[in-house]
C-alpha cells in the first residue's frame, strides 16, 4: 500500500525581517541572521518566488549577499530570480498601525521582481513608492533613522555646550523652540534602542572615508557619550559602598516597551557594575527574568521598595507611572534623564553637569 506523502507548501513570496545587531564589542553589523534565514528556505524556494528583504542592511547587502545566496539555493541565475529590498520603518510599540499608514519604499533587482512587490504592498498600503535600485531603498531606511540620530545628538551637544557656559541646557533649548519654527531642537536624552544604536553604523560599514562619514560617526559618539558623563557623574557623588537604583532599563517608556536591546541604561549598568557599585534594577515593563538574566544585581518589581536604603536613583526612560512616584528616601540623589518623576526634585540631563544644580536633588 502507497502512501502519498503531502505536497510540500506554496509561497508566492518570502519576507525577511531579522534582526541585524553589531558584533559584541564592534562596529560591524553582524547579517548572520539574514544568511540563516535564506538558507532556511531550502525546502520551499525554487527561485520563481518573490524574496523581500525588509531588515535593515549594510549598502549593497540585497545585491551582494542575498542575491548569490538565492541564486545558489535555487540554481539558477542572478537575474532570473527575483529580490526586492522594501525596508520596514515602523516604530516600536506601533508597528501594526503604521504598517497600514505608512508610505512603503519597494524595489526590485529587476522588472518582474518590482511588479510582484508592488502588488503585493498595494494591498497593506494606500501609498507605494519605487526606488530605483536595491541600493536606493537600502539607503532610505538608513537614512531615516541615522537622521532621527543625528538630530538627537544636536540636542545632546547643544544641552552639554549650554553646560559648559553654566546655563541649563534643556531650558536653554526649550527657550529657542518657542514659538519658532525654524527650531525644533531635540530635547537632550538617550539615543538608543535596536535601530538608532547601530544604524549610523550600517550606515558607514563600507562608506569610504569622507567628511559625510566623519559627520554621521561624531554625531553618534556624542550621543554614547552620554552614557560614560552619568557613569563619571555617579563616580563623582555616589560612595562605592552605597546602592545606586536603576529604573526605566527598557530603552523607551512611550510607547512602552519591555525591549532591552541597545538600551543605555543597560550599558551604564554594564559600566556602573564593572566600577564595583551595588546595583539595583526596575522596570514598569520589562520582565523580572530578563532583568536578572543581565546579572547586574537585585531586581525589583516595586520602585518604592529598590529605593529604600539606597544612595541614587537613576531614572531612565519616560514611562507614565514615574509621574506620580515618590521615592522613601528623602535624601535621595536623583537623576531625572526625560523630566518623567513630576513629583520629584531632581537632577535633568539639562543640568547634572553644573555644580550649581546640586540644589535640585531632593
Amino acid at each position: 500500500m502507497l502512501i502519498n506523502s503531502p505536497p510540500p507548501e506554496s509561497f508566492d513570496a518570502f519576507i525577511i525581517t531579522v534582526g541585524t545587531p553589531l558584533y559584541p564589542n564592534s562596529t560591524t553589523p553582524n547579517f548572520e541572521a539574514i544568511s540563516a534565514a535564506i538558507e532556511s528556505l531550502l525546502s520551499t524556494y525554487d527561485g520563481s518566488q518573490l524574496v523581500i528583504i525588509r531588515s535593515t542592511v549594510s549598502v549593497g547587502t540585497t545585491r551582494k549577499i542575498v542575491l548569490p545566496l538565492l541564486a545558489k539555493l535555487s540554481g539558477k541565475n542572478q537575474k532570473d530570480i527575483f529580490v526586492s529590498m522594501c525596508p520596514e520603518r515602523t516604530v516600536e510599540g506601533k508597528a501594526l498601525q503604521e504598517l497600514t499608514t505608512l508610505p512603503q519604499i519597494i524595489s526590485g533587482n529587476n522588472r518582474t521582481a518590482l511588479d510582484k512587490a508592488r502588488r503585493l504592498f498595494e494591498k497593506i498600503s494606500p501609498h507605494v513608492i519605487e526606488a530605483n535600485s536595491l541600493e536606493e531603498a537600502e539607503l532610505a531606511k538608513l537614512y531615516c533613522n541615522t537622521y532621527r540620530d543625528m538630530n538627537f545628538s544636536i540636542g545632546n551637544a547643544f544641552c552639554l555646550a549650554a553646560q559648559k557656559f553654566g546655563v541649563d541646557g534643556a531650558n536653554v533649548i526649550n527657550l529657542a523652540n518657542e514659538g519658532y519654527s525654524r527650531a525644533k531642537i531635540a530635547l537632550p536624552g538617550f539615543v538608543a534602542g535596536p535601530c538608532l544604536e547601530k544604524d549610523a553604523y550600517i550606515l558607514t560599514d563600507n562608506m569610504p572615508d569622507c567628511a559625510s562619514k566623519n559627520l554621521i560617526l561624531t554625531a553618534r559618539k556624542i550621543s554614547e557619550s552620554l552614557e560614560d558623563f552619568v557613569v563619571d557623574w555617579i563616580k563623582q557623588r555616589v560612595g562605592m559602598d552605597k546602592l545606586v537604583v536603576l529604573s526605566g532599563m527598557a530603552f523607551k517608556g512611550r510607547p512602552a516597551t519591555s525591549d532591552l536591546r541597545g538600551s543605555s541604561s543597560v550599558n551604564i549598568a554594564r559600566k556602573l557594575f564593572a566600577a564595583g557599585y551595588k546595583l539595583r534594577l526596575h522596570d514598569f515593563v520589562a520582565p523580572v527574568e530578563d532583568l536578572e538574566n543581565l546579572q547586574l544585581g537585585a531586581v525589583f518589581e516595586n520602585l518604592s521598595a529598590a529605593c529604600e536604603g539606597a544612595a541614587a536613583l537613576l531614572v531612565f526612560n519616560n514611562h507614565e507611572l514615574y509621574e506620580n512616584f515618590q521615592p522613601p528616601e528623602s535624601n535621595l540623589l536623583v537623576l531625572d534623564a526625560w523630566s518623567a518623576c513630576k513629583k520629584i526634585s531632581a537632577f535633568t540631563l539639562g543640568n547634572f553637569l553644573l555644580e550649581e544644580a546640586g540644589t535640585c536633588a531632593g
